[in-house]
């Protein structure tokens, strides 16, 4: 009874032991094919992305895995970063004015003389004529953001009256400073993956650290393009000026008529009356004049020659007794 016994207890023990190992077997290959799509998934990545080469082994670009998902990491991290207490603020401003000024040309370089005087530049200008008698125009100027509102107001003194004015503001310092967290990741993440390019062995890693760190050397000069086109505009600010001549400033008229516009057309006139009267007599003597004498010349000796035969057929007069 108690051998029976024993031996129960025995095949239940190894019973409990042969299903505990089966569990530990089962839990391993769940894990192992986990683990492999995602091993798998992530060779495909490094395969297909920016670090594809002909001939590139997977396990020098998974190498690399761990670089790239930090840049991720660390970028992500900072996109949401806001502008620091200490942050100077950078804001793009512009403005649109429309004056009257008795000289248009006049104030249109005034405008220009002040803009390069206060340390900026223009951009553009213009002048065209609006009627027979007036001219208008514009210029477009940068000053500098720290005398943007006192060149306004030195604008203002020129004209006659200012027709409007209109100025507008942006905020981009939350841009800017998102821009700088980006390019310290990029620069950190450069420099981790030129580490790598000073360890490679093989021509094939070799150029697929280096077509990575092409890449992120052209991310890192396009955002310090954009970064030095926000601090340029934020530094210097755009004022366009749109001048129109004064109606009262220009000369009279009278139902439109001008005197020295009526003499001008009576000298041309007289001029074209002169021309024709030199042209007539001209053609009168290259042309007419040889034409009559070839006419005249034959009827002149014919009537020459019958005075004289009708001379000669009169009878003597008699002789005085």
């Amino acid at each position: 009874m108690k051998r029976r016994m024993i031996m129960i207890v025995a095949l239940l023990a190894l019973a409990l032991l042969a299903v505990g190992c089966g569990g530990d077997m089962a839990t391993g290959s769940v894990a192992v094919e986990q683990m492999e799509p995602e091993e798998a998934a992530r060779d495909d990545f490094y395969a297909e992305g920016d670090f594809a080469m002909a001939g590139a082994p997977a396990p020098a670009l998974a190498t690399m895995a761990p670089v790239a998902e930090s840049a991720i990491v660390d970028s992500a991290a900072n996109t949401a970063a806001q502008p620091p207490a200490d942050q100077q603020r950078l804001i793009i401003r512009n403005a649109d004015m429309t004056i009257v000024a008795t000289d248009t040309e006049a104030a249109l370089a005034q405008i220009a003389q002040m803009a390069e005087n206060g340390g900026g530049w223009v951009v553009s200008s213009n002048v065209y004529q609006s009627s027979e008698t007036t001219k208008s125009g514009y210029v477009q100027i940068r000053v500098p953001s720290e005398g943007f509102q006192s060149v306004l107001d030195a604008i203002a003194g020129l004209a006659v009256r200012v027709e409007s004015l209109s100025t507008s503001g942006q905020d981009v310092t939350e841009e800017y400073v998102d821009l700088s967290s980006q390019l310290a990741n990029l620069e950190a993440t450069a420099a981790r993956v030129r580490a790598f390019l000073d360890d490679a062995t093989r021509v094939e890693d070799a150029l697929a650290v280096n077509a990575e760190l092409s890449r992120l050397e052209g991310e890192i000069a396009v955002i310090k393009g954009r970064m030095q086109f926000l601090e340029q505009s934020s530094a210097f600010s755009s004022i366009t000026v749109n001048v129109t001549p004064d109606e009262l400033a220009q000369p009279i008229q009278v139902a439109g008529w001008q005197p020295s516009g009526v003499a001008k057309q009576a000298i041309e006139t007289l001029v074209s009356a002169l021309q024709a009267l030199a042209n007539l007599l001209i053609w009168f003597v290259i042309v007419a004049l040889p034409i009559l004498l070839l006419i005249l010349i034959p009827f002149a000796l014919i009537i020459w020659i019958i005075r004289r035969l009708r001379r000669r057929e009169r009878p003597a007069p008699p002789p005085a007794e």
